[in-house]
């Protein structure tokens, strides 16, 4: 052994020759040796210089920057595997979604209106008003038969005077009334009883049909509707040819307050009625006018259960819009990306929310207690961009839009909503203002 004298007057002891150190390498157990000993560190133990500490603290930082951007990606791919980006694309020229090709208001060659009347004969036209007549007769006469009767047709005249006394009632709000008391008590409208008996009245009531009730039972078989579709039809051929939508339509749905008997009633509690018929209406964005309308009747005999059911709704009510660039607003019940995606295909956009279960969102996007009020996360995938708003801690929504391609936002009010939220609830109410005028004269299933 040497022992070495440092200047500081501290002893150091080394080895004084390479026989010990072939003594130490000799040895049967080269773990054997305590940290800090001679020799090869147990374990994991490593022994650095200063040169090799530094370059491991830029790998340390380099590993866990790669390990933060690793999360933000996983924060920004959704359960099906797509991307949202951050950054938006660019746009090189104006998408020819935004182009609008034509004049929006009523169709050109219509005659003038001046009344309600010729309001209600542009959608209730004549070829309607005949179908209606020969159901009514016919099961008028099969009635009449069978109970040794003769039944007295009905004719235009007739049948309009009772369409205008039942529009009476439900403007009145006497749609829950009874018959008799409407034509016989002095506090009733006088209208009632100077327009026609009373008895007259519940007969035309009691047979009137839509349909040929000959053929009904087969029609039945693969359609729940059979007893409407028809006249359905027909109204829904003027509602499209009588106007021509703006660059922006909206898809929703409707319930007509109804308690009779039928296959496809609908219990839908957060309504006020909650009973009633379910039709999905497409309806102008800026004029509450219905352009077309699906009614809900179920599955029909013999169908497969139904998949994507908004999804199929939205594509089947907007297919005559195809190639003319507009713009289809939707509630969380339609929209999808795999229906953005198919809009697209169509020259069509779509703005909506969406579902906080649906698997094409990112984890970043979801409700956070951490995220603050009033923030906006976005995501861009293609043509498709997301934007979460947070209105309340702890409360997200989500809407998906094929029109906005950037990330505006309102800086001046206190809100700061984004633009793609603002658009929405400028045109997401046209389906519920219909329905609103729609309730003023509603004639309910007991009038």
């Amino acid at each position: 052994m040497v022992i070495q004298m440092l200047d500081d007057g501290e002893a150091v002891m080394g080895l004084d020759s390479e026989s010990e150190i072939s003594d130490i390498s000799d040895n049967e157990d080269p773990d054997y040796y305590p940290a800090g000993g001679i020799g090869r560190p147990p374990g994991n133990l490593t022994l650095l210089t200063e040169t090799d500490q530094s370059d491991t603290e830029d790998s340390s930082d380099e590993s866990s920057k790669e390990e933060s951007e690793v999360q933000i990606m996983s924060n920004r791919m959704s359960c099906k595997g797509s991307y949202w980006s951050e950054l938006p694309p660019t746009q090189s020229r104006t998408p020819s979604h935004n182009i609008l090709r034509s004049r929006s208001g009523p169709a050109p060659g219509l005659a003038t209106t001046i009344s309600p009347k010729d309001a209600w004969e542009l959608f209730i036209t004549d070829n309607i008003i005949q179908e209606v007549m020969k159901c009514t007769n016919f099961e008028g006469r099969r009635v009449a038969t069978a109970r040794g009767k003769e039944w007295k047709n009905i004719n235009k005249v007739e049948l309009m005077a009772f369409i205008g006394l039942t529009l009476l009632a439900g403007s009145e709000k006497n749609w829950d009334a009874p018959i008799r008391e409407l034509f016989g008590s002095p506090l009733q409208n006088p209208m009632y009883k100077a327009t026609m008996a009373v008895g007259r009245f519940e007969d035309i009531r009691r047979v009137l049909r839509f349909d040929d009730k000959r053929t009904s039972a087969f029609r039945l078989e693969t359609d729940h509707m059979a007893a409407f579709r028809y006249i359905w039809d027909l109204f829904l051929v003027n509602c499209r040819q009588r106007f021509i939508p703006s660059d922006c339509v909206t898809v929703d749905e409707q319930l007509v307050p109804f308690r009779g008997r039928s296959k496809f009633l609908q219990y839908m509690p957060s309504k006020p009625t909650k009973y009633g018929l379910k039709i999905f209406w497409v309806c102008d964005a800026h004029i509450p006018y219905a352009i077309d309308g699906m009614v809900y009747t179920g599955r029909q005999p013999g169908e497969e259960v139904q998949k994507n059911l908004g999804e199929n709704i939205v594509q089947q009510l907007c297919s005559r819009f195809r190639n003319t660039g507009r713009n289809i607003t939707t509630d969380n019940f339609f929209t999808s990306v795999p229906l953005a995606q198919h809009l697209l295909e169509m020259d069509l956009t779509i703005v909506g929310t969406l579902r906080q279960n649906k698997p094409d969102i990112p984890p970043l996007m979801k409700a956070s207690k951490s995220r603050e009020v009033h923030s906006t996360e976005f995501g861009f995938n293609g043509s498709i961009t997301m934007a979460s708003y947070v209105r309340k801690k702890g409360m997200a929504v989500v809407l998906l839009s094929t029109m906005h391609h950037d990330k505006t936002v309102d800086e001046n009010s206190r809100k700061k909503k984004p633009e793609v939220i603002t658009f929405y609830n400028k045109t997401k109410g046209g389906v519920d203002t219909m329905d609103q005028m729609v309730e003023i004269i509603l004639v309910r299933s007991r009038m």
